[in-house]
């Protein structure tokens, strides 16, 4: 698939989908913003019928999408076109759309629905342009992670779910800038400081291990280099009393499980269930942020 320019694509998992994201303004903090996103199925299974999908980025906002704002919502047969072309328009296979802080989600006209329905099959490309998007507050890598519902040609009704590679947001001239000021993408292996003994008989630099840590000075004049010592942390051990004779030792609490996105509620939902929701669900187009991915 063609590849944006700012786009970081390093690989983030073993997701189904390559799920790129393209905002057109990354300012921090800009508001309707318009966003190109792509989701190529690559989970090795087709969907008879698309049921759903629904996108998450809680470090934005979909609550500005409406049903004008989409530009672009359809796909892309087999992955062959450049840039946000498709071979199909999904706007007229929407059924409704509901558009939150956090969550977007988009409901397909399934096969005993009035209206047509629609199949997505392994390798086609889910493609939207919508200009309804908020951006985060503060400069930073993020991402938009992504559900797709369908059913399989053999009835089973299966879920998709997958994160896109990380994007960039930053009053920054290119990528190359964004990783200068903000590091890689945490997607890539981050380096890992290496902590080099001091030899304390350095004559230039006149201290012993451990002495210049925390100095300014360090060994900034002796054309060597500096070494940092990073902090290893320790576990604290906390004293427990033996139990006596007759005392049980109680069992330790378990901690509890974060519960996946999948999971979540969409927020201020303004779902549309009228004639105004045909096309305009293009505006969904967002909902592309979400697409195949992992089998549950």
């Amino acid at each position: 698939m063609a590849l944006f320019g700012g786009t970081a694509t390093a690989s983030h998992g073993p997701d189904a989908a390559n799920f790129t994201v393209e905002p057109m303004d990354r300012s921090p903090g800009a508001t309707d913003v318009k966003y190109g996103q792509i989701v190529v199925a690559e989970g090795g299974r087709d969907l008879e019928t698309l049921e759903k999908t629904t996108a998450v980025y809680e470090a934005g906002s979909w609550a500005s999408c409406g049903s004008d704002d989409g530009e672009v919502l359809g796909i892309d047969r087999g992955n062959t076109h450049e840039g946000y072309e498709t071979d199909e328009s999904l706007k007229n296979n929407v059924k409704r759309f509901s558009a939150g802080e956090d969550v977007f989600e988009l409901e397909f006209n399934g096969e005993s629905d009035f209206g047509a329905s629609t199949h997505f099959n392994d390798g086609d490309a889910f493609v939207s342009v919508a200009d309804c998007i908020d951006n985060p507050d503060e400069p930073g890598w993020y991402r938009i992670t992504g559900s797709t519902t369908g059913v399989t040609p053999d009835g089973e009704r299966v879920t998709f779910s997958s994160e896109s590679h990380y994007f960039w947001i930053g009053d920054f001239e290119s990528e190359a800038e964004a990783r200068e000021e903000l590091g890689p993408p945490p997607s890539e292996p981050q380096e890992t400081p290496t902590l080099t003994p001091d030899a304390g008989n350095d004559e230039e630099s006149g201290s012993n291990s451990g002495s210049d840590a925390d100095s300014d000075d360090g060994a900034g004049d002796s054309g060597g280099e500096a070494t940092t010592a990073t902090p290893t942390a320790t576990a604290a051990a906390t004293a427990t009393p033996a139990p006596g004779p007759e005392t049980e030792t109680a069992e330790p609490t378990p901690t509890p499980t974060a519960a996946e996105w999948e999971g979540q509620v969409v927020q201020t939902p303004t779902p549309g269930d009228g004639p105004g929701f045909g096309p305009v669900v293009a505006l969904l187009s967002m909902l592309t942020a979400a697409f195949l991915v992992r089998r549950r």
